[in-house]
């Protein structure tokens, strides 16, 4: 009986790990450029994307999260040739690959075009195409454009994992951080409190404290450290204590983006005047931090 229990665990996590290595894909509501309707255009994208996740070969980002992202992106058809924003995109929708399509009338037919963008080298990868007689033969013809897609996927190889704040744990910032810019700040993360304390120049003496703060996922936004700095997290609280500052409150939120390849480095930003996204148009110090602890 154990025996049989154990192999039923090896066969569940095998399984698991298996799924997590699974390419992540966000496919994007095709674009109905000419003679098109708005409701063939999302049943053309549905199928697509059923057929697609009906392959087993990939995890889908939801639809409503796709469309969500692209409106708080304010993403157009024409953003698609920028490699930076088509990589900020996948970045937020978390995904490695991001779909698109594109539908217009082609004679008497529909000509349905799919291209494939890989995120993680920011790069045009590839697509297919098919005519349909309507929208109802996408039911038909459908699968051999989610085939050369898969095919593509498979043909890029084994990739390198993705650094996500989505998937990275908050302790992964735990530690003490040094600026050599602006009094030499330090930034001690613990898991329970924040500590940013400036110990030499004008401002030596300055400190705050948040207590119990809040992680969230957040995309940074500063197209200077964007492609290094790609994601982190904002860390929201309420200042417990303070030393000979009486705004520090000023600087909350704060957030924390750390480096794609070095988890030695990370930027800092903060959120003047107390709002909730980033308006600085550069990191707080003008360097990154360094881990010292």
């Amino acid at each position: 009986m154990k025996k049989t229990l154990l192999c039923i665990l090896i066969i569940f996590t095998c399984t698991g790990l298996f799924a997590q290595q699974q390419p992540v894909v966000a496919v994007a509501p095709f674009d109905a450029i000419s003679g098109i309707t708005a409701t063939d255009a999302n049943m053309i994208t549905r199928v697509f994307f059923i057929r697609l996740g009906n392959t087993n070969k990939v995890s889908l980002v939801d639809r409503n999260v796709v469309d969500r992202v692209l409106r708080e992106h304010s993403f157009q058809a024409g953003d698609w040739s920028n490699e930076q924003k088509t990589a900020e995109l996948g970045r937020a929708l978390n995904s490695d690959w991001i779909v698109r399509g594109e539908l217009e009338k082609f004679g008497d037919n529909i000509l349905v075009t799919v291209q494939f963008y890989d995120i993680q080298t920011f790069r045009f990868m590839g697509g297919a195409d098919t005519l349909l007689a309507n929208a109802s033969e996408a039911m038909e013809k459908m699968d051999p454009l989610v085939n050369r897609l898969v095919q593509t996927i498979a043909n890029a190889g084994e990739r390198t994992p993705r650094q996500q704040a989505g998937n990275i744990s908050a302790s992964v910032y735990y530690g003490t951080w040094f600026s050599s810019t602006q009094d030499n700040p330090t930034l001690t993360i613990e898991a329970n409190r924040v500590i940013l304390r400036w110990t030499t120049g004008g401002s030596a003496g300055h400190y705050g404290v948040i207590t119990n703060p809040t992680w969230t996922s957040e995309n940074n936004s500063d197209v200077k450290t964007l492609s290094d700095y790609p994601m982190g997290f904002k860390i929201s609280g309420v200042v417990t204590d303070k030393g000979r500052w009486t705004d520090v409150t000023f600087l909350i939120p704060i957030y924390v983006f750390i480096h794609k390849n070095d988890s030695n480095k990370i930027m800092f930003y903060v959120s003047p005047n107390g709002n909730s996204e980033i308006q600085q148009s550069s990191a707080y110090t003008g360097n990154f931090f360094g881990k010292i602890q």
